[in-house]
């Protein structure tokens, strides 16, 4: 591997490369100019020493995307799973969460929206008036820590201008779905910018509920932004960010039969109401050094909830109800409907002292979260079984961040972060458990500038993840029918070593750029969810395997073919393995590969420009079989995409009409494995939830 990364390092540059010549000279203008903020400040994605995709307004306009899952499968090694009304856990190189029920986790894979922490509540990335979506790989521990040891998904709505702007979205497409949205800025004064926007989108989902002939995977969701900024002085800057989501979703995913026709007779919703703020201050009035002061709050609204059984029990529809009417259903089940209530309260403070040439940051960092759930367990026709908690967490972390031009063409990049965690756990089955960590991360990172077209580099980073309390199975500790192991209560930190080497690439005529990481990742006391099953009573906890290995290649790029045609491209090869970690079963999962880790994905995307108003474009897509969880076999299929669009644009508008998943493939986006069916005596089965089937429309954008 190491010789095939060599000669692919060298042909590369050869590729890249000018000769020393005046005539091949090449100035940093003609660098690609894609920005991100990855490292605490703004650097082009070709000389950032680490894997990251970037999607621009361009590529999701193209492919008719209102949500973030509608646009992952084109990132290189990143995954997701639904198990709710949207594909709102994300996994980045095999890691990060699959679902949450009753335990208070932390996400693996961080979300952040105009610098606001959204990460465990997924459902609020939708993309309207997105200016650019990043997603970084592997941990960054440095700038993000605990939230982002998989990596982490940083969303940036439009900045607000002088001039003034206006973009209206109207769109439409099959299953009834119908969207529009408007943003519009301007200064408001010479020191005083503003941007306001508006979006909703409805649909009625992709399953049928022929029991109640009704569409109960619906979508009703919302979004409204405003950004100002305030120039208070030459010296002094001010930003002000107001979020307020309101998603309205049905959920009604799984049937016993594996179909998009569902027989609940409760179906269930994933809604959240939130409100967030944050507020910046940029002051450079000192003479040595800058000051940025970030702070954020956040209040979340969520509930999430299901039938449990899938089924109906209607005598009137014996058909229909068939496994809702069966003896056994009704003498050891009956009909459940669960439903999670959560009140989620986020706080952070933090303040960055720069240099004044960007050469180093140090920071220091506070945050709060607390959540208070309210699980209500109802049988049909009894009153709900409660079971409420509060859990309480506090971080606060040093960090410091430094480049060090060792040459004129050679980086040193070093960073550290101190972070240290407190919990406090109580529930109503009397159980009130507190914990605290302190936990290290960083990065060492050497880049070297081989040409201005091309640069390498290698790096170490490591991540971490704070441990925590089982939720579930302290709920069930005291439930007849069901033993769980008091090792399963809580579990610990995991931390992550990621090893990375990577190569970044431009033609000098800018028509061909490439990406190139191979990474090796080592997982300590790794956290992997495991399930007690007894009969048809069952217990979800998570607990540290002995540890894990990740290791692939992601390739990234575009090509110009020719003078009309263009390739867009991503690659990824992803091999994992599970080691010292047996269940309370007793299975024994050594060397098994992690969940949501499929060997490869790849996305190409051929665009043709017929003139200059007309483009059209086709998709092709897809990923490798890989397993639903780390606790049983069940896999998903591997899977092949279509998709394609074409697109009409003037001097202020355009028109877009746009398909995904042409070929109308059936694809689960989470799957179980356990006995819900009474008709076959509770045998263990796999059932799935299926990702969106063929999709189409047609979207109108205006732009000033």
């Amino acid at each position: 591997m190491k010789l095939k990364l060599s000669l692919l390092t060298l042909g590369l540059m050869m590729a890249f490369s000018s000769s020393a010549d005046e005539q091949t000279l090449t100035t940093e203008n003609n660098i690609e100019t894609i920005e991100v903020s990855g490292d605490f400040q703004q650097e082009s994605l070709q000389t950032l020493s680490a894997s990251a995709s970037v999607f621009g307004e361009a590529e999701i306009s193209t492919r008719g995307a209102s949500y973030l899952d509608e646009i992952l499968n084109s990132a290189a090694n990143v995954n997701f799973t639904a198990g709710a009304s949207r594909g709102r856990f994300v996994q980045i190189r095999g890691v990060g969460l699959r679902s949450q029920f009753v335990d208070p986790i932390t996400p693996s894979v961080g979300v952040l929206i105009d610098n606001i922490n959204y990460s465990g509540l997924g459902g609020s990335a939708l993309l309207f008036d997105a200016d650019q979506v990043a997603i970084y790989r592997g941990p960054q521990g440095t700038k993000f820590g605990a939230d982002a040891m998989g990596g982490i998904i940083d969303i940036h709505s439009n900045r607000p201008t002088q001039a003034p702007s206006l973009n209206l979205k109207l769109g439409a497409a099959n299953y009834g779905t119908h969207e529009a949205g408007i943003a519009v800025g301007t200064g408001i004064s010479e020191n005083i910018t503003a941007r306001a926007s508006i979006y909703q989108k409805q649909s009625d989902g992709f399953v049928d509920n022929i029991y109640l002939n009704d569409d109960t995977q619906d979508l009703d969701e919302s979004v409204a932004r405003f950004k100002l900024n305030y120039a208070a002085s030459d010296d002094l800057n001010l930003g002000f960010v107001y979020h307020h989501i309101d998603i309205d979703n049905g959920y009604d995913g799984f049937t016993l039969d594996n179909t998009r026709q569902s027989v609940a007779s409760q179906p269930g919703k994933d809604t959240q109401q939130s409100d967030a703020f944050s507020l910046t201050a940029d002051y450079t009035g000192l003479s040595s050094v800058d000051i940025e002061i970030l702070t954020s709050g956040l209040q979340a609204d969520t509930e999430y909830s299901y039938d449990e059984d899938w089924v109906c029990a209607d005598t009137a529809q014996p058909i229909l109800c068939e496994a809702g009417l069966h003896p056994d259903h009704l003498e050891y089940y009956g009909q459940y409907f669960d439903a999670y209530v959560r009140d989620h309260e986020r706080g952070s403070a933090e303040i960055r002292v720069k240099s004044k040439d960007k050469s180093w940051v140090i920071g220091v960092v506070s945050r709060r979260h607390d959540v208070d759930l309210d699980r209500q367990r109802t049988k049909f026709g009894n009153l709900p079984t409660q079971f409420k908690s509060t859990f309480e967490t506090q971080n606060h972390a040093l960090f410091a961040h430094k480049v060090t031009a060792l040459q004129e063409d050679v980086r040193l990049v070093t960073g550290i972060r101190v972070e240290s965690y407190t919990s406090d756990y109580l529930d109503s089955n009397a159980f009130d458990l507190e914990s605290d960590d302190i936990m290290v991360g960083g990065k060492v990172a050497l880049e070297y500038q081989v040409v201005p077209q091309t640069m390498i580099y290698t790096s170490l980073n490591r991540g971490y993840k704070v441990g925590g309390v089982n939720g579930e199975a302290l709920a069930k500790a005291k439930d007849d029918g069901i033993s769980i192991p008091q090792s399963g209560f809580t579990f610990d930190p995991e931390y992550l070593w990621n090893l990375e080497f990577g190569v970044k690439g431009q033609s000098k005529d800018k028509r061909h750029t490439l990406h190139l990481t191979a990474f090796y990742m080592h997982r300590e006391d790794m956290q992997l969810k495991q399930w007690q099953l007894e009969g048809v009573q069952f217990a979800g906890f998570i607990s540290n395997a002995g540890k894990g290995k990740n290791y692939g290649l992601e390739i990234e790029g575009t090509s110009q073919l020719f003078d009309a045609l263009s390739l867009q491209y991503s690659l990824g090869y992803l091999d994992t393995k599970i080691e010292d970690f047996i269940t309370v079963s007793g299975d024994d999962f050594d060397g098994r590969e992690q969940a949501q880790s499929p060997k490869y994905q790849y996305a190409f995307s051929f665009v043709y420009d017929l003139n200059d108003s007309i483009s059209a474009q086709l998709g092709f897509e897809g990923k490798d079989d890989y397993f639903f969880s780390d606790s049983h076999n069940s896999q998903a299929p591997n899977q092949n995409l279509i998709n394609a669009s074409v697109s009409y644009y003037s001097d202020s508008w355009s028109l877009t009409a746009w398909g995904r998943n042409l070929a109308d493939r059936d694809l689960p986006v989470r799957g179980f494995e356990f006995g819900n069916d009474p008709r076959n005596g509770w045998a263990t089965n796999t059932y799935v939830q299926y990702a969106e089937p063929r999709v189409y429309g047609l979207t109108f954008n205006y732009t000033l």
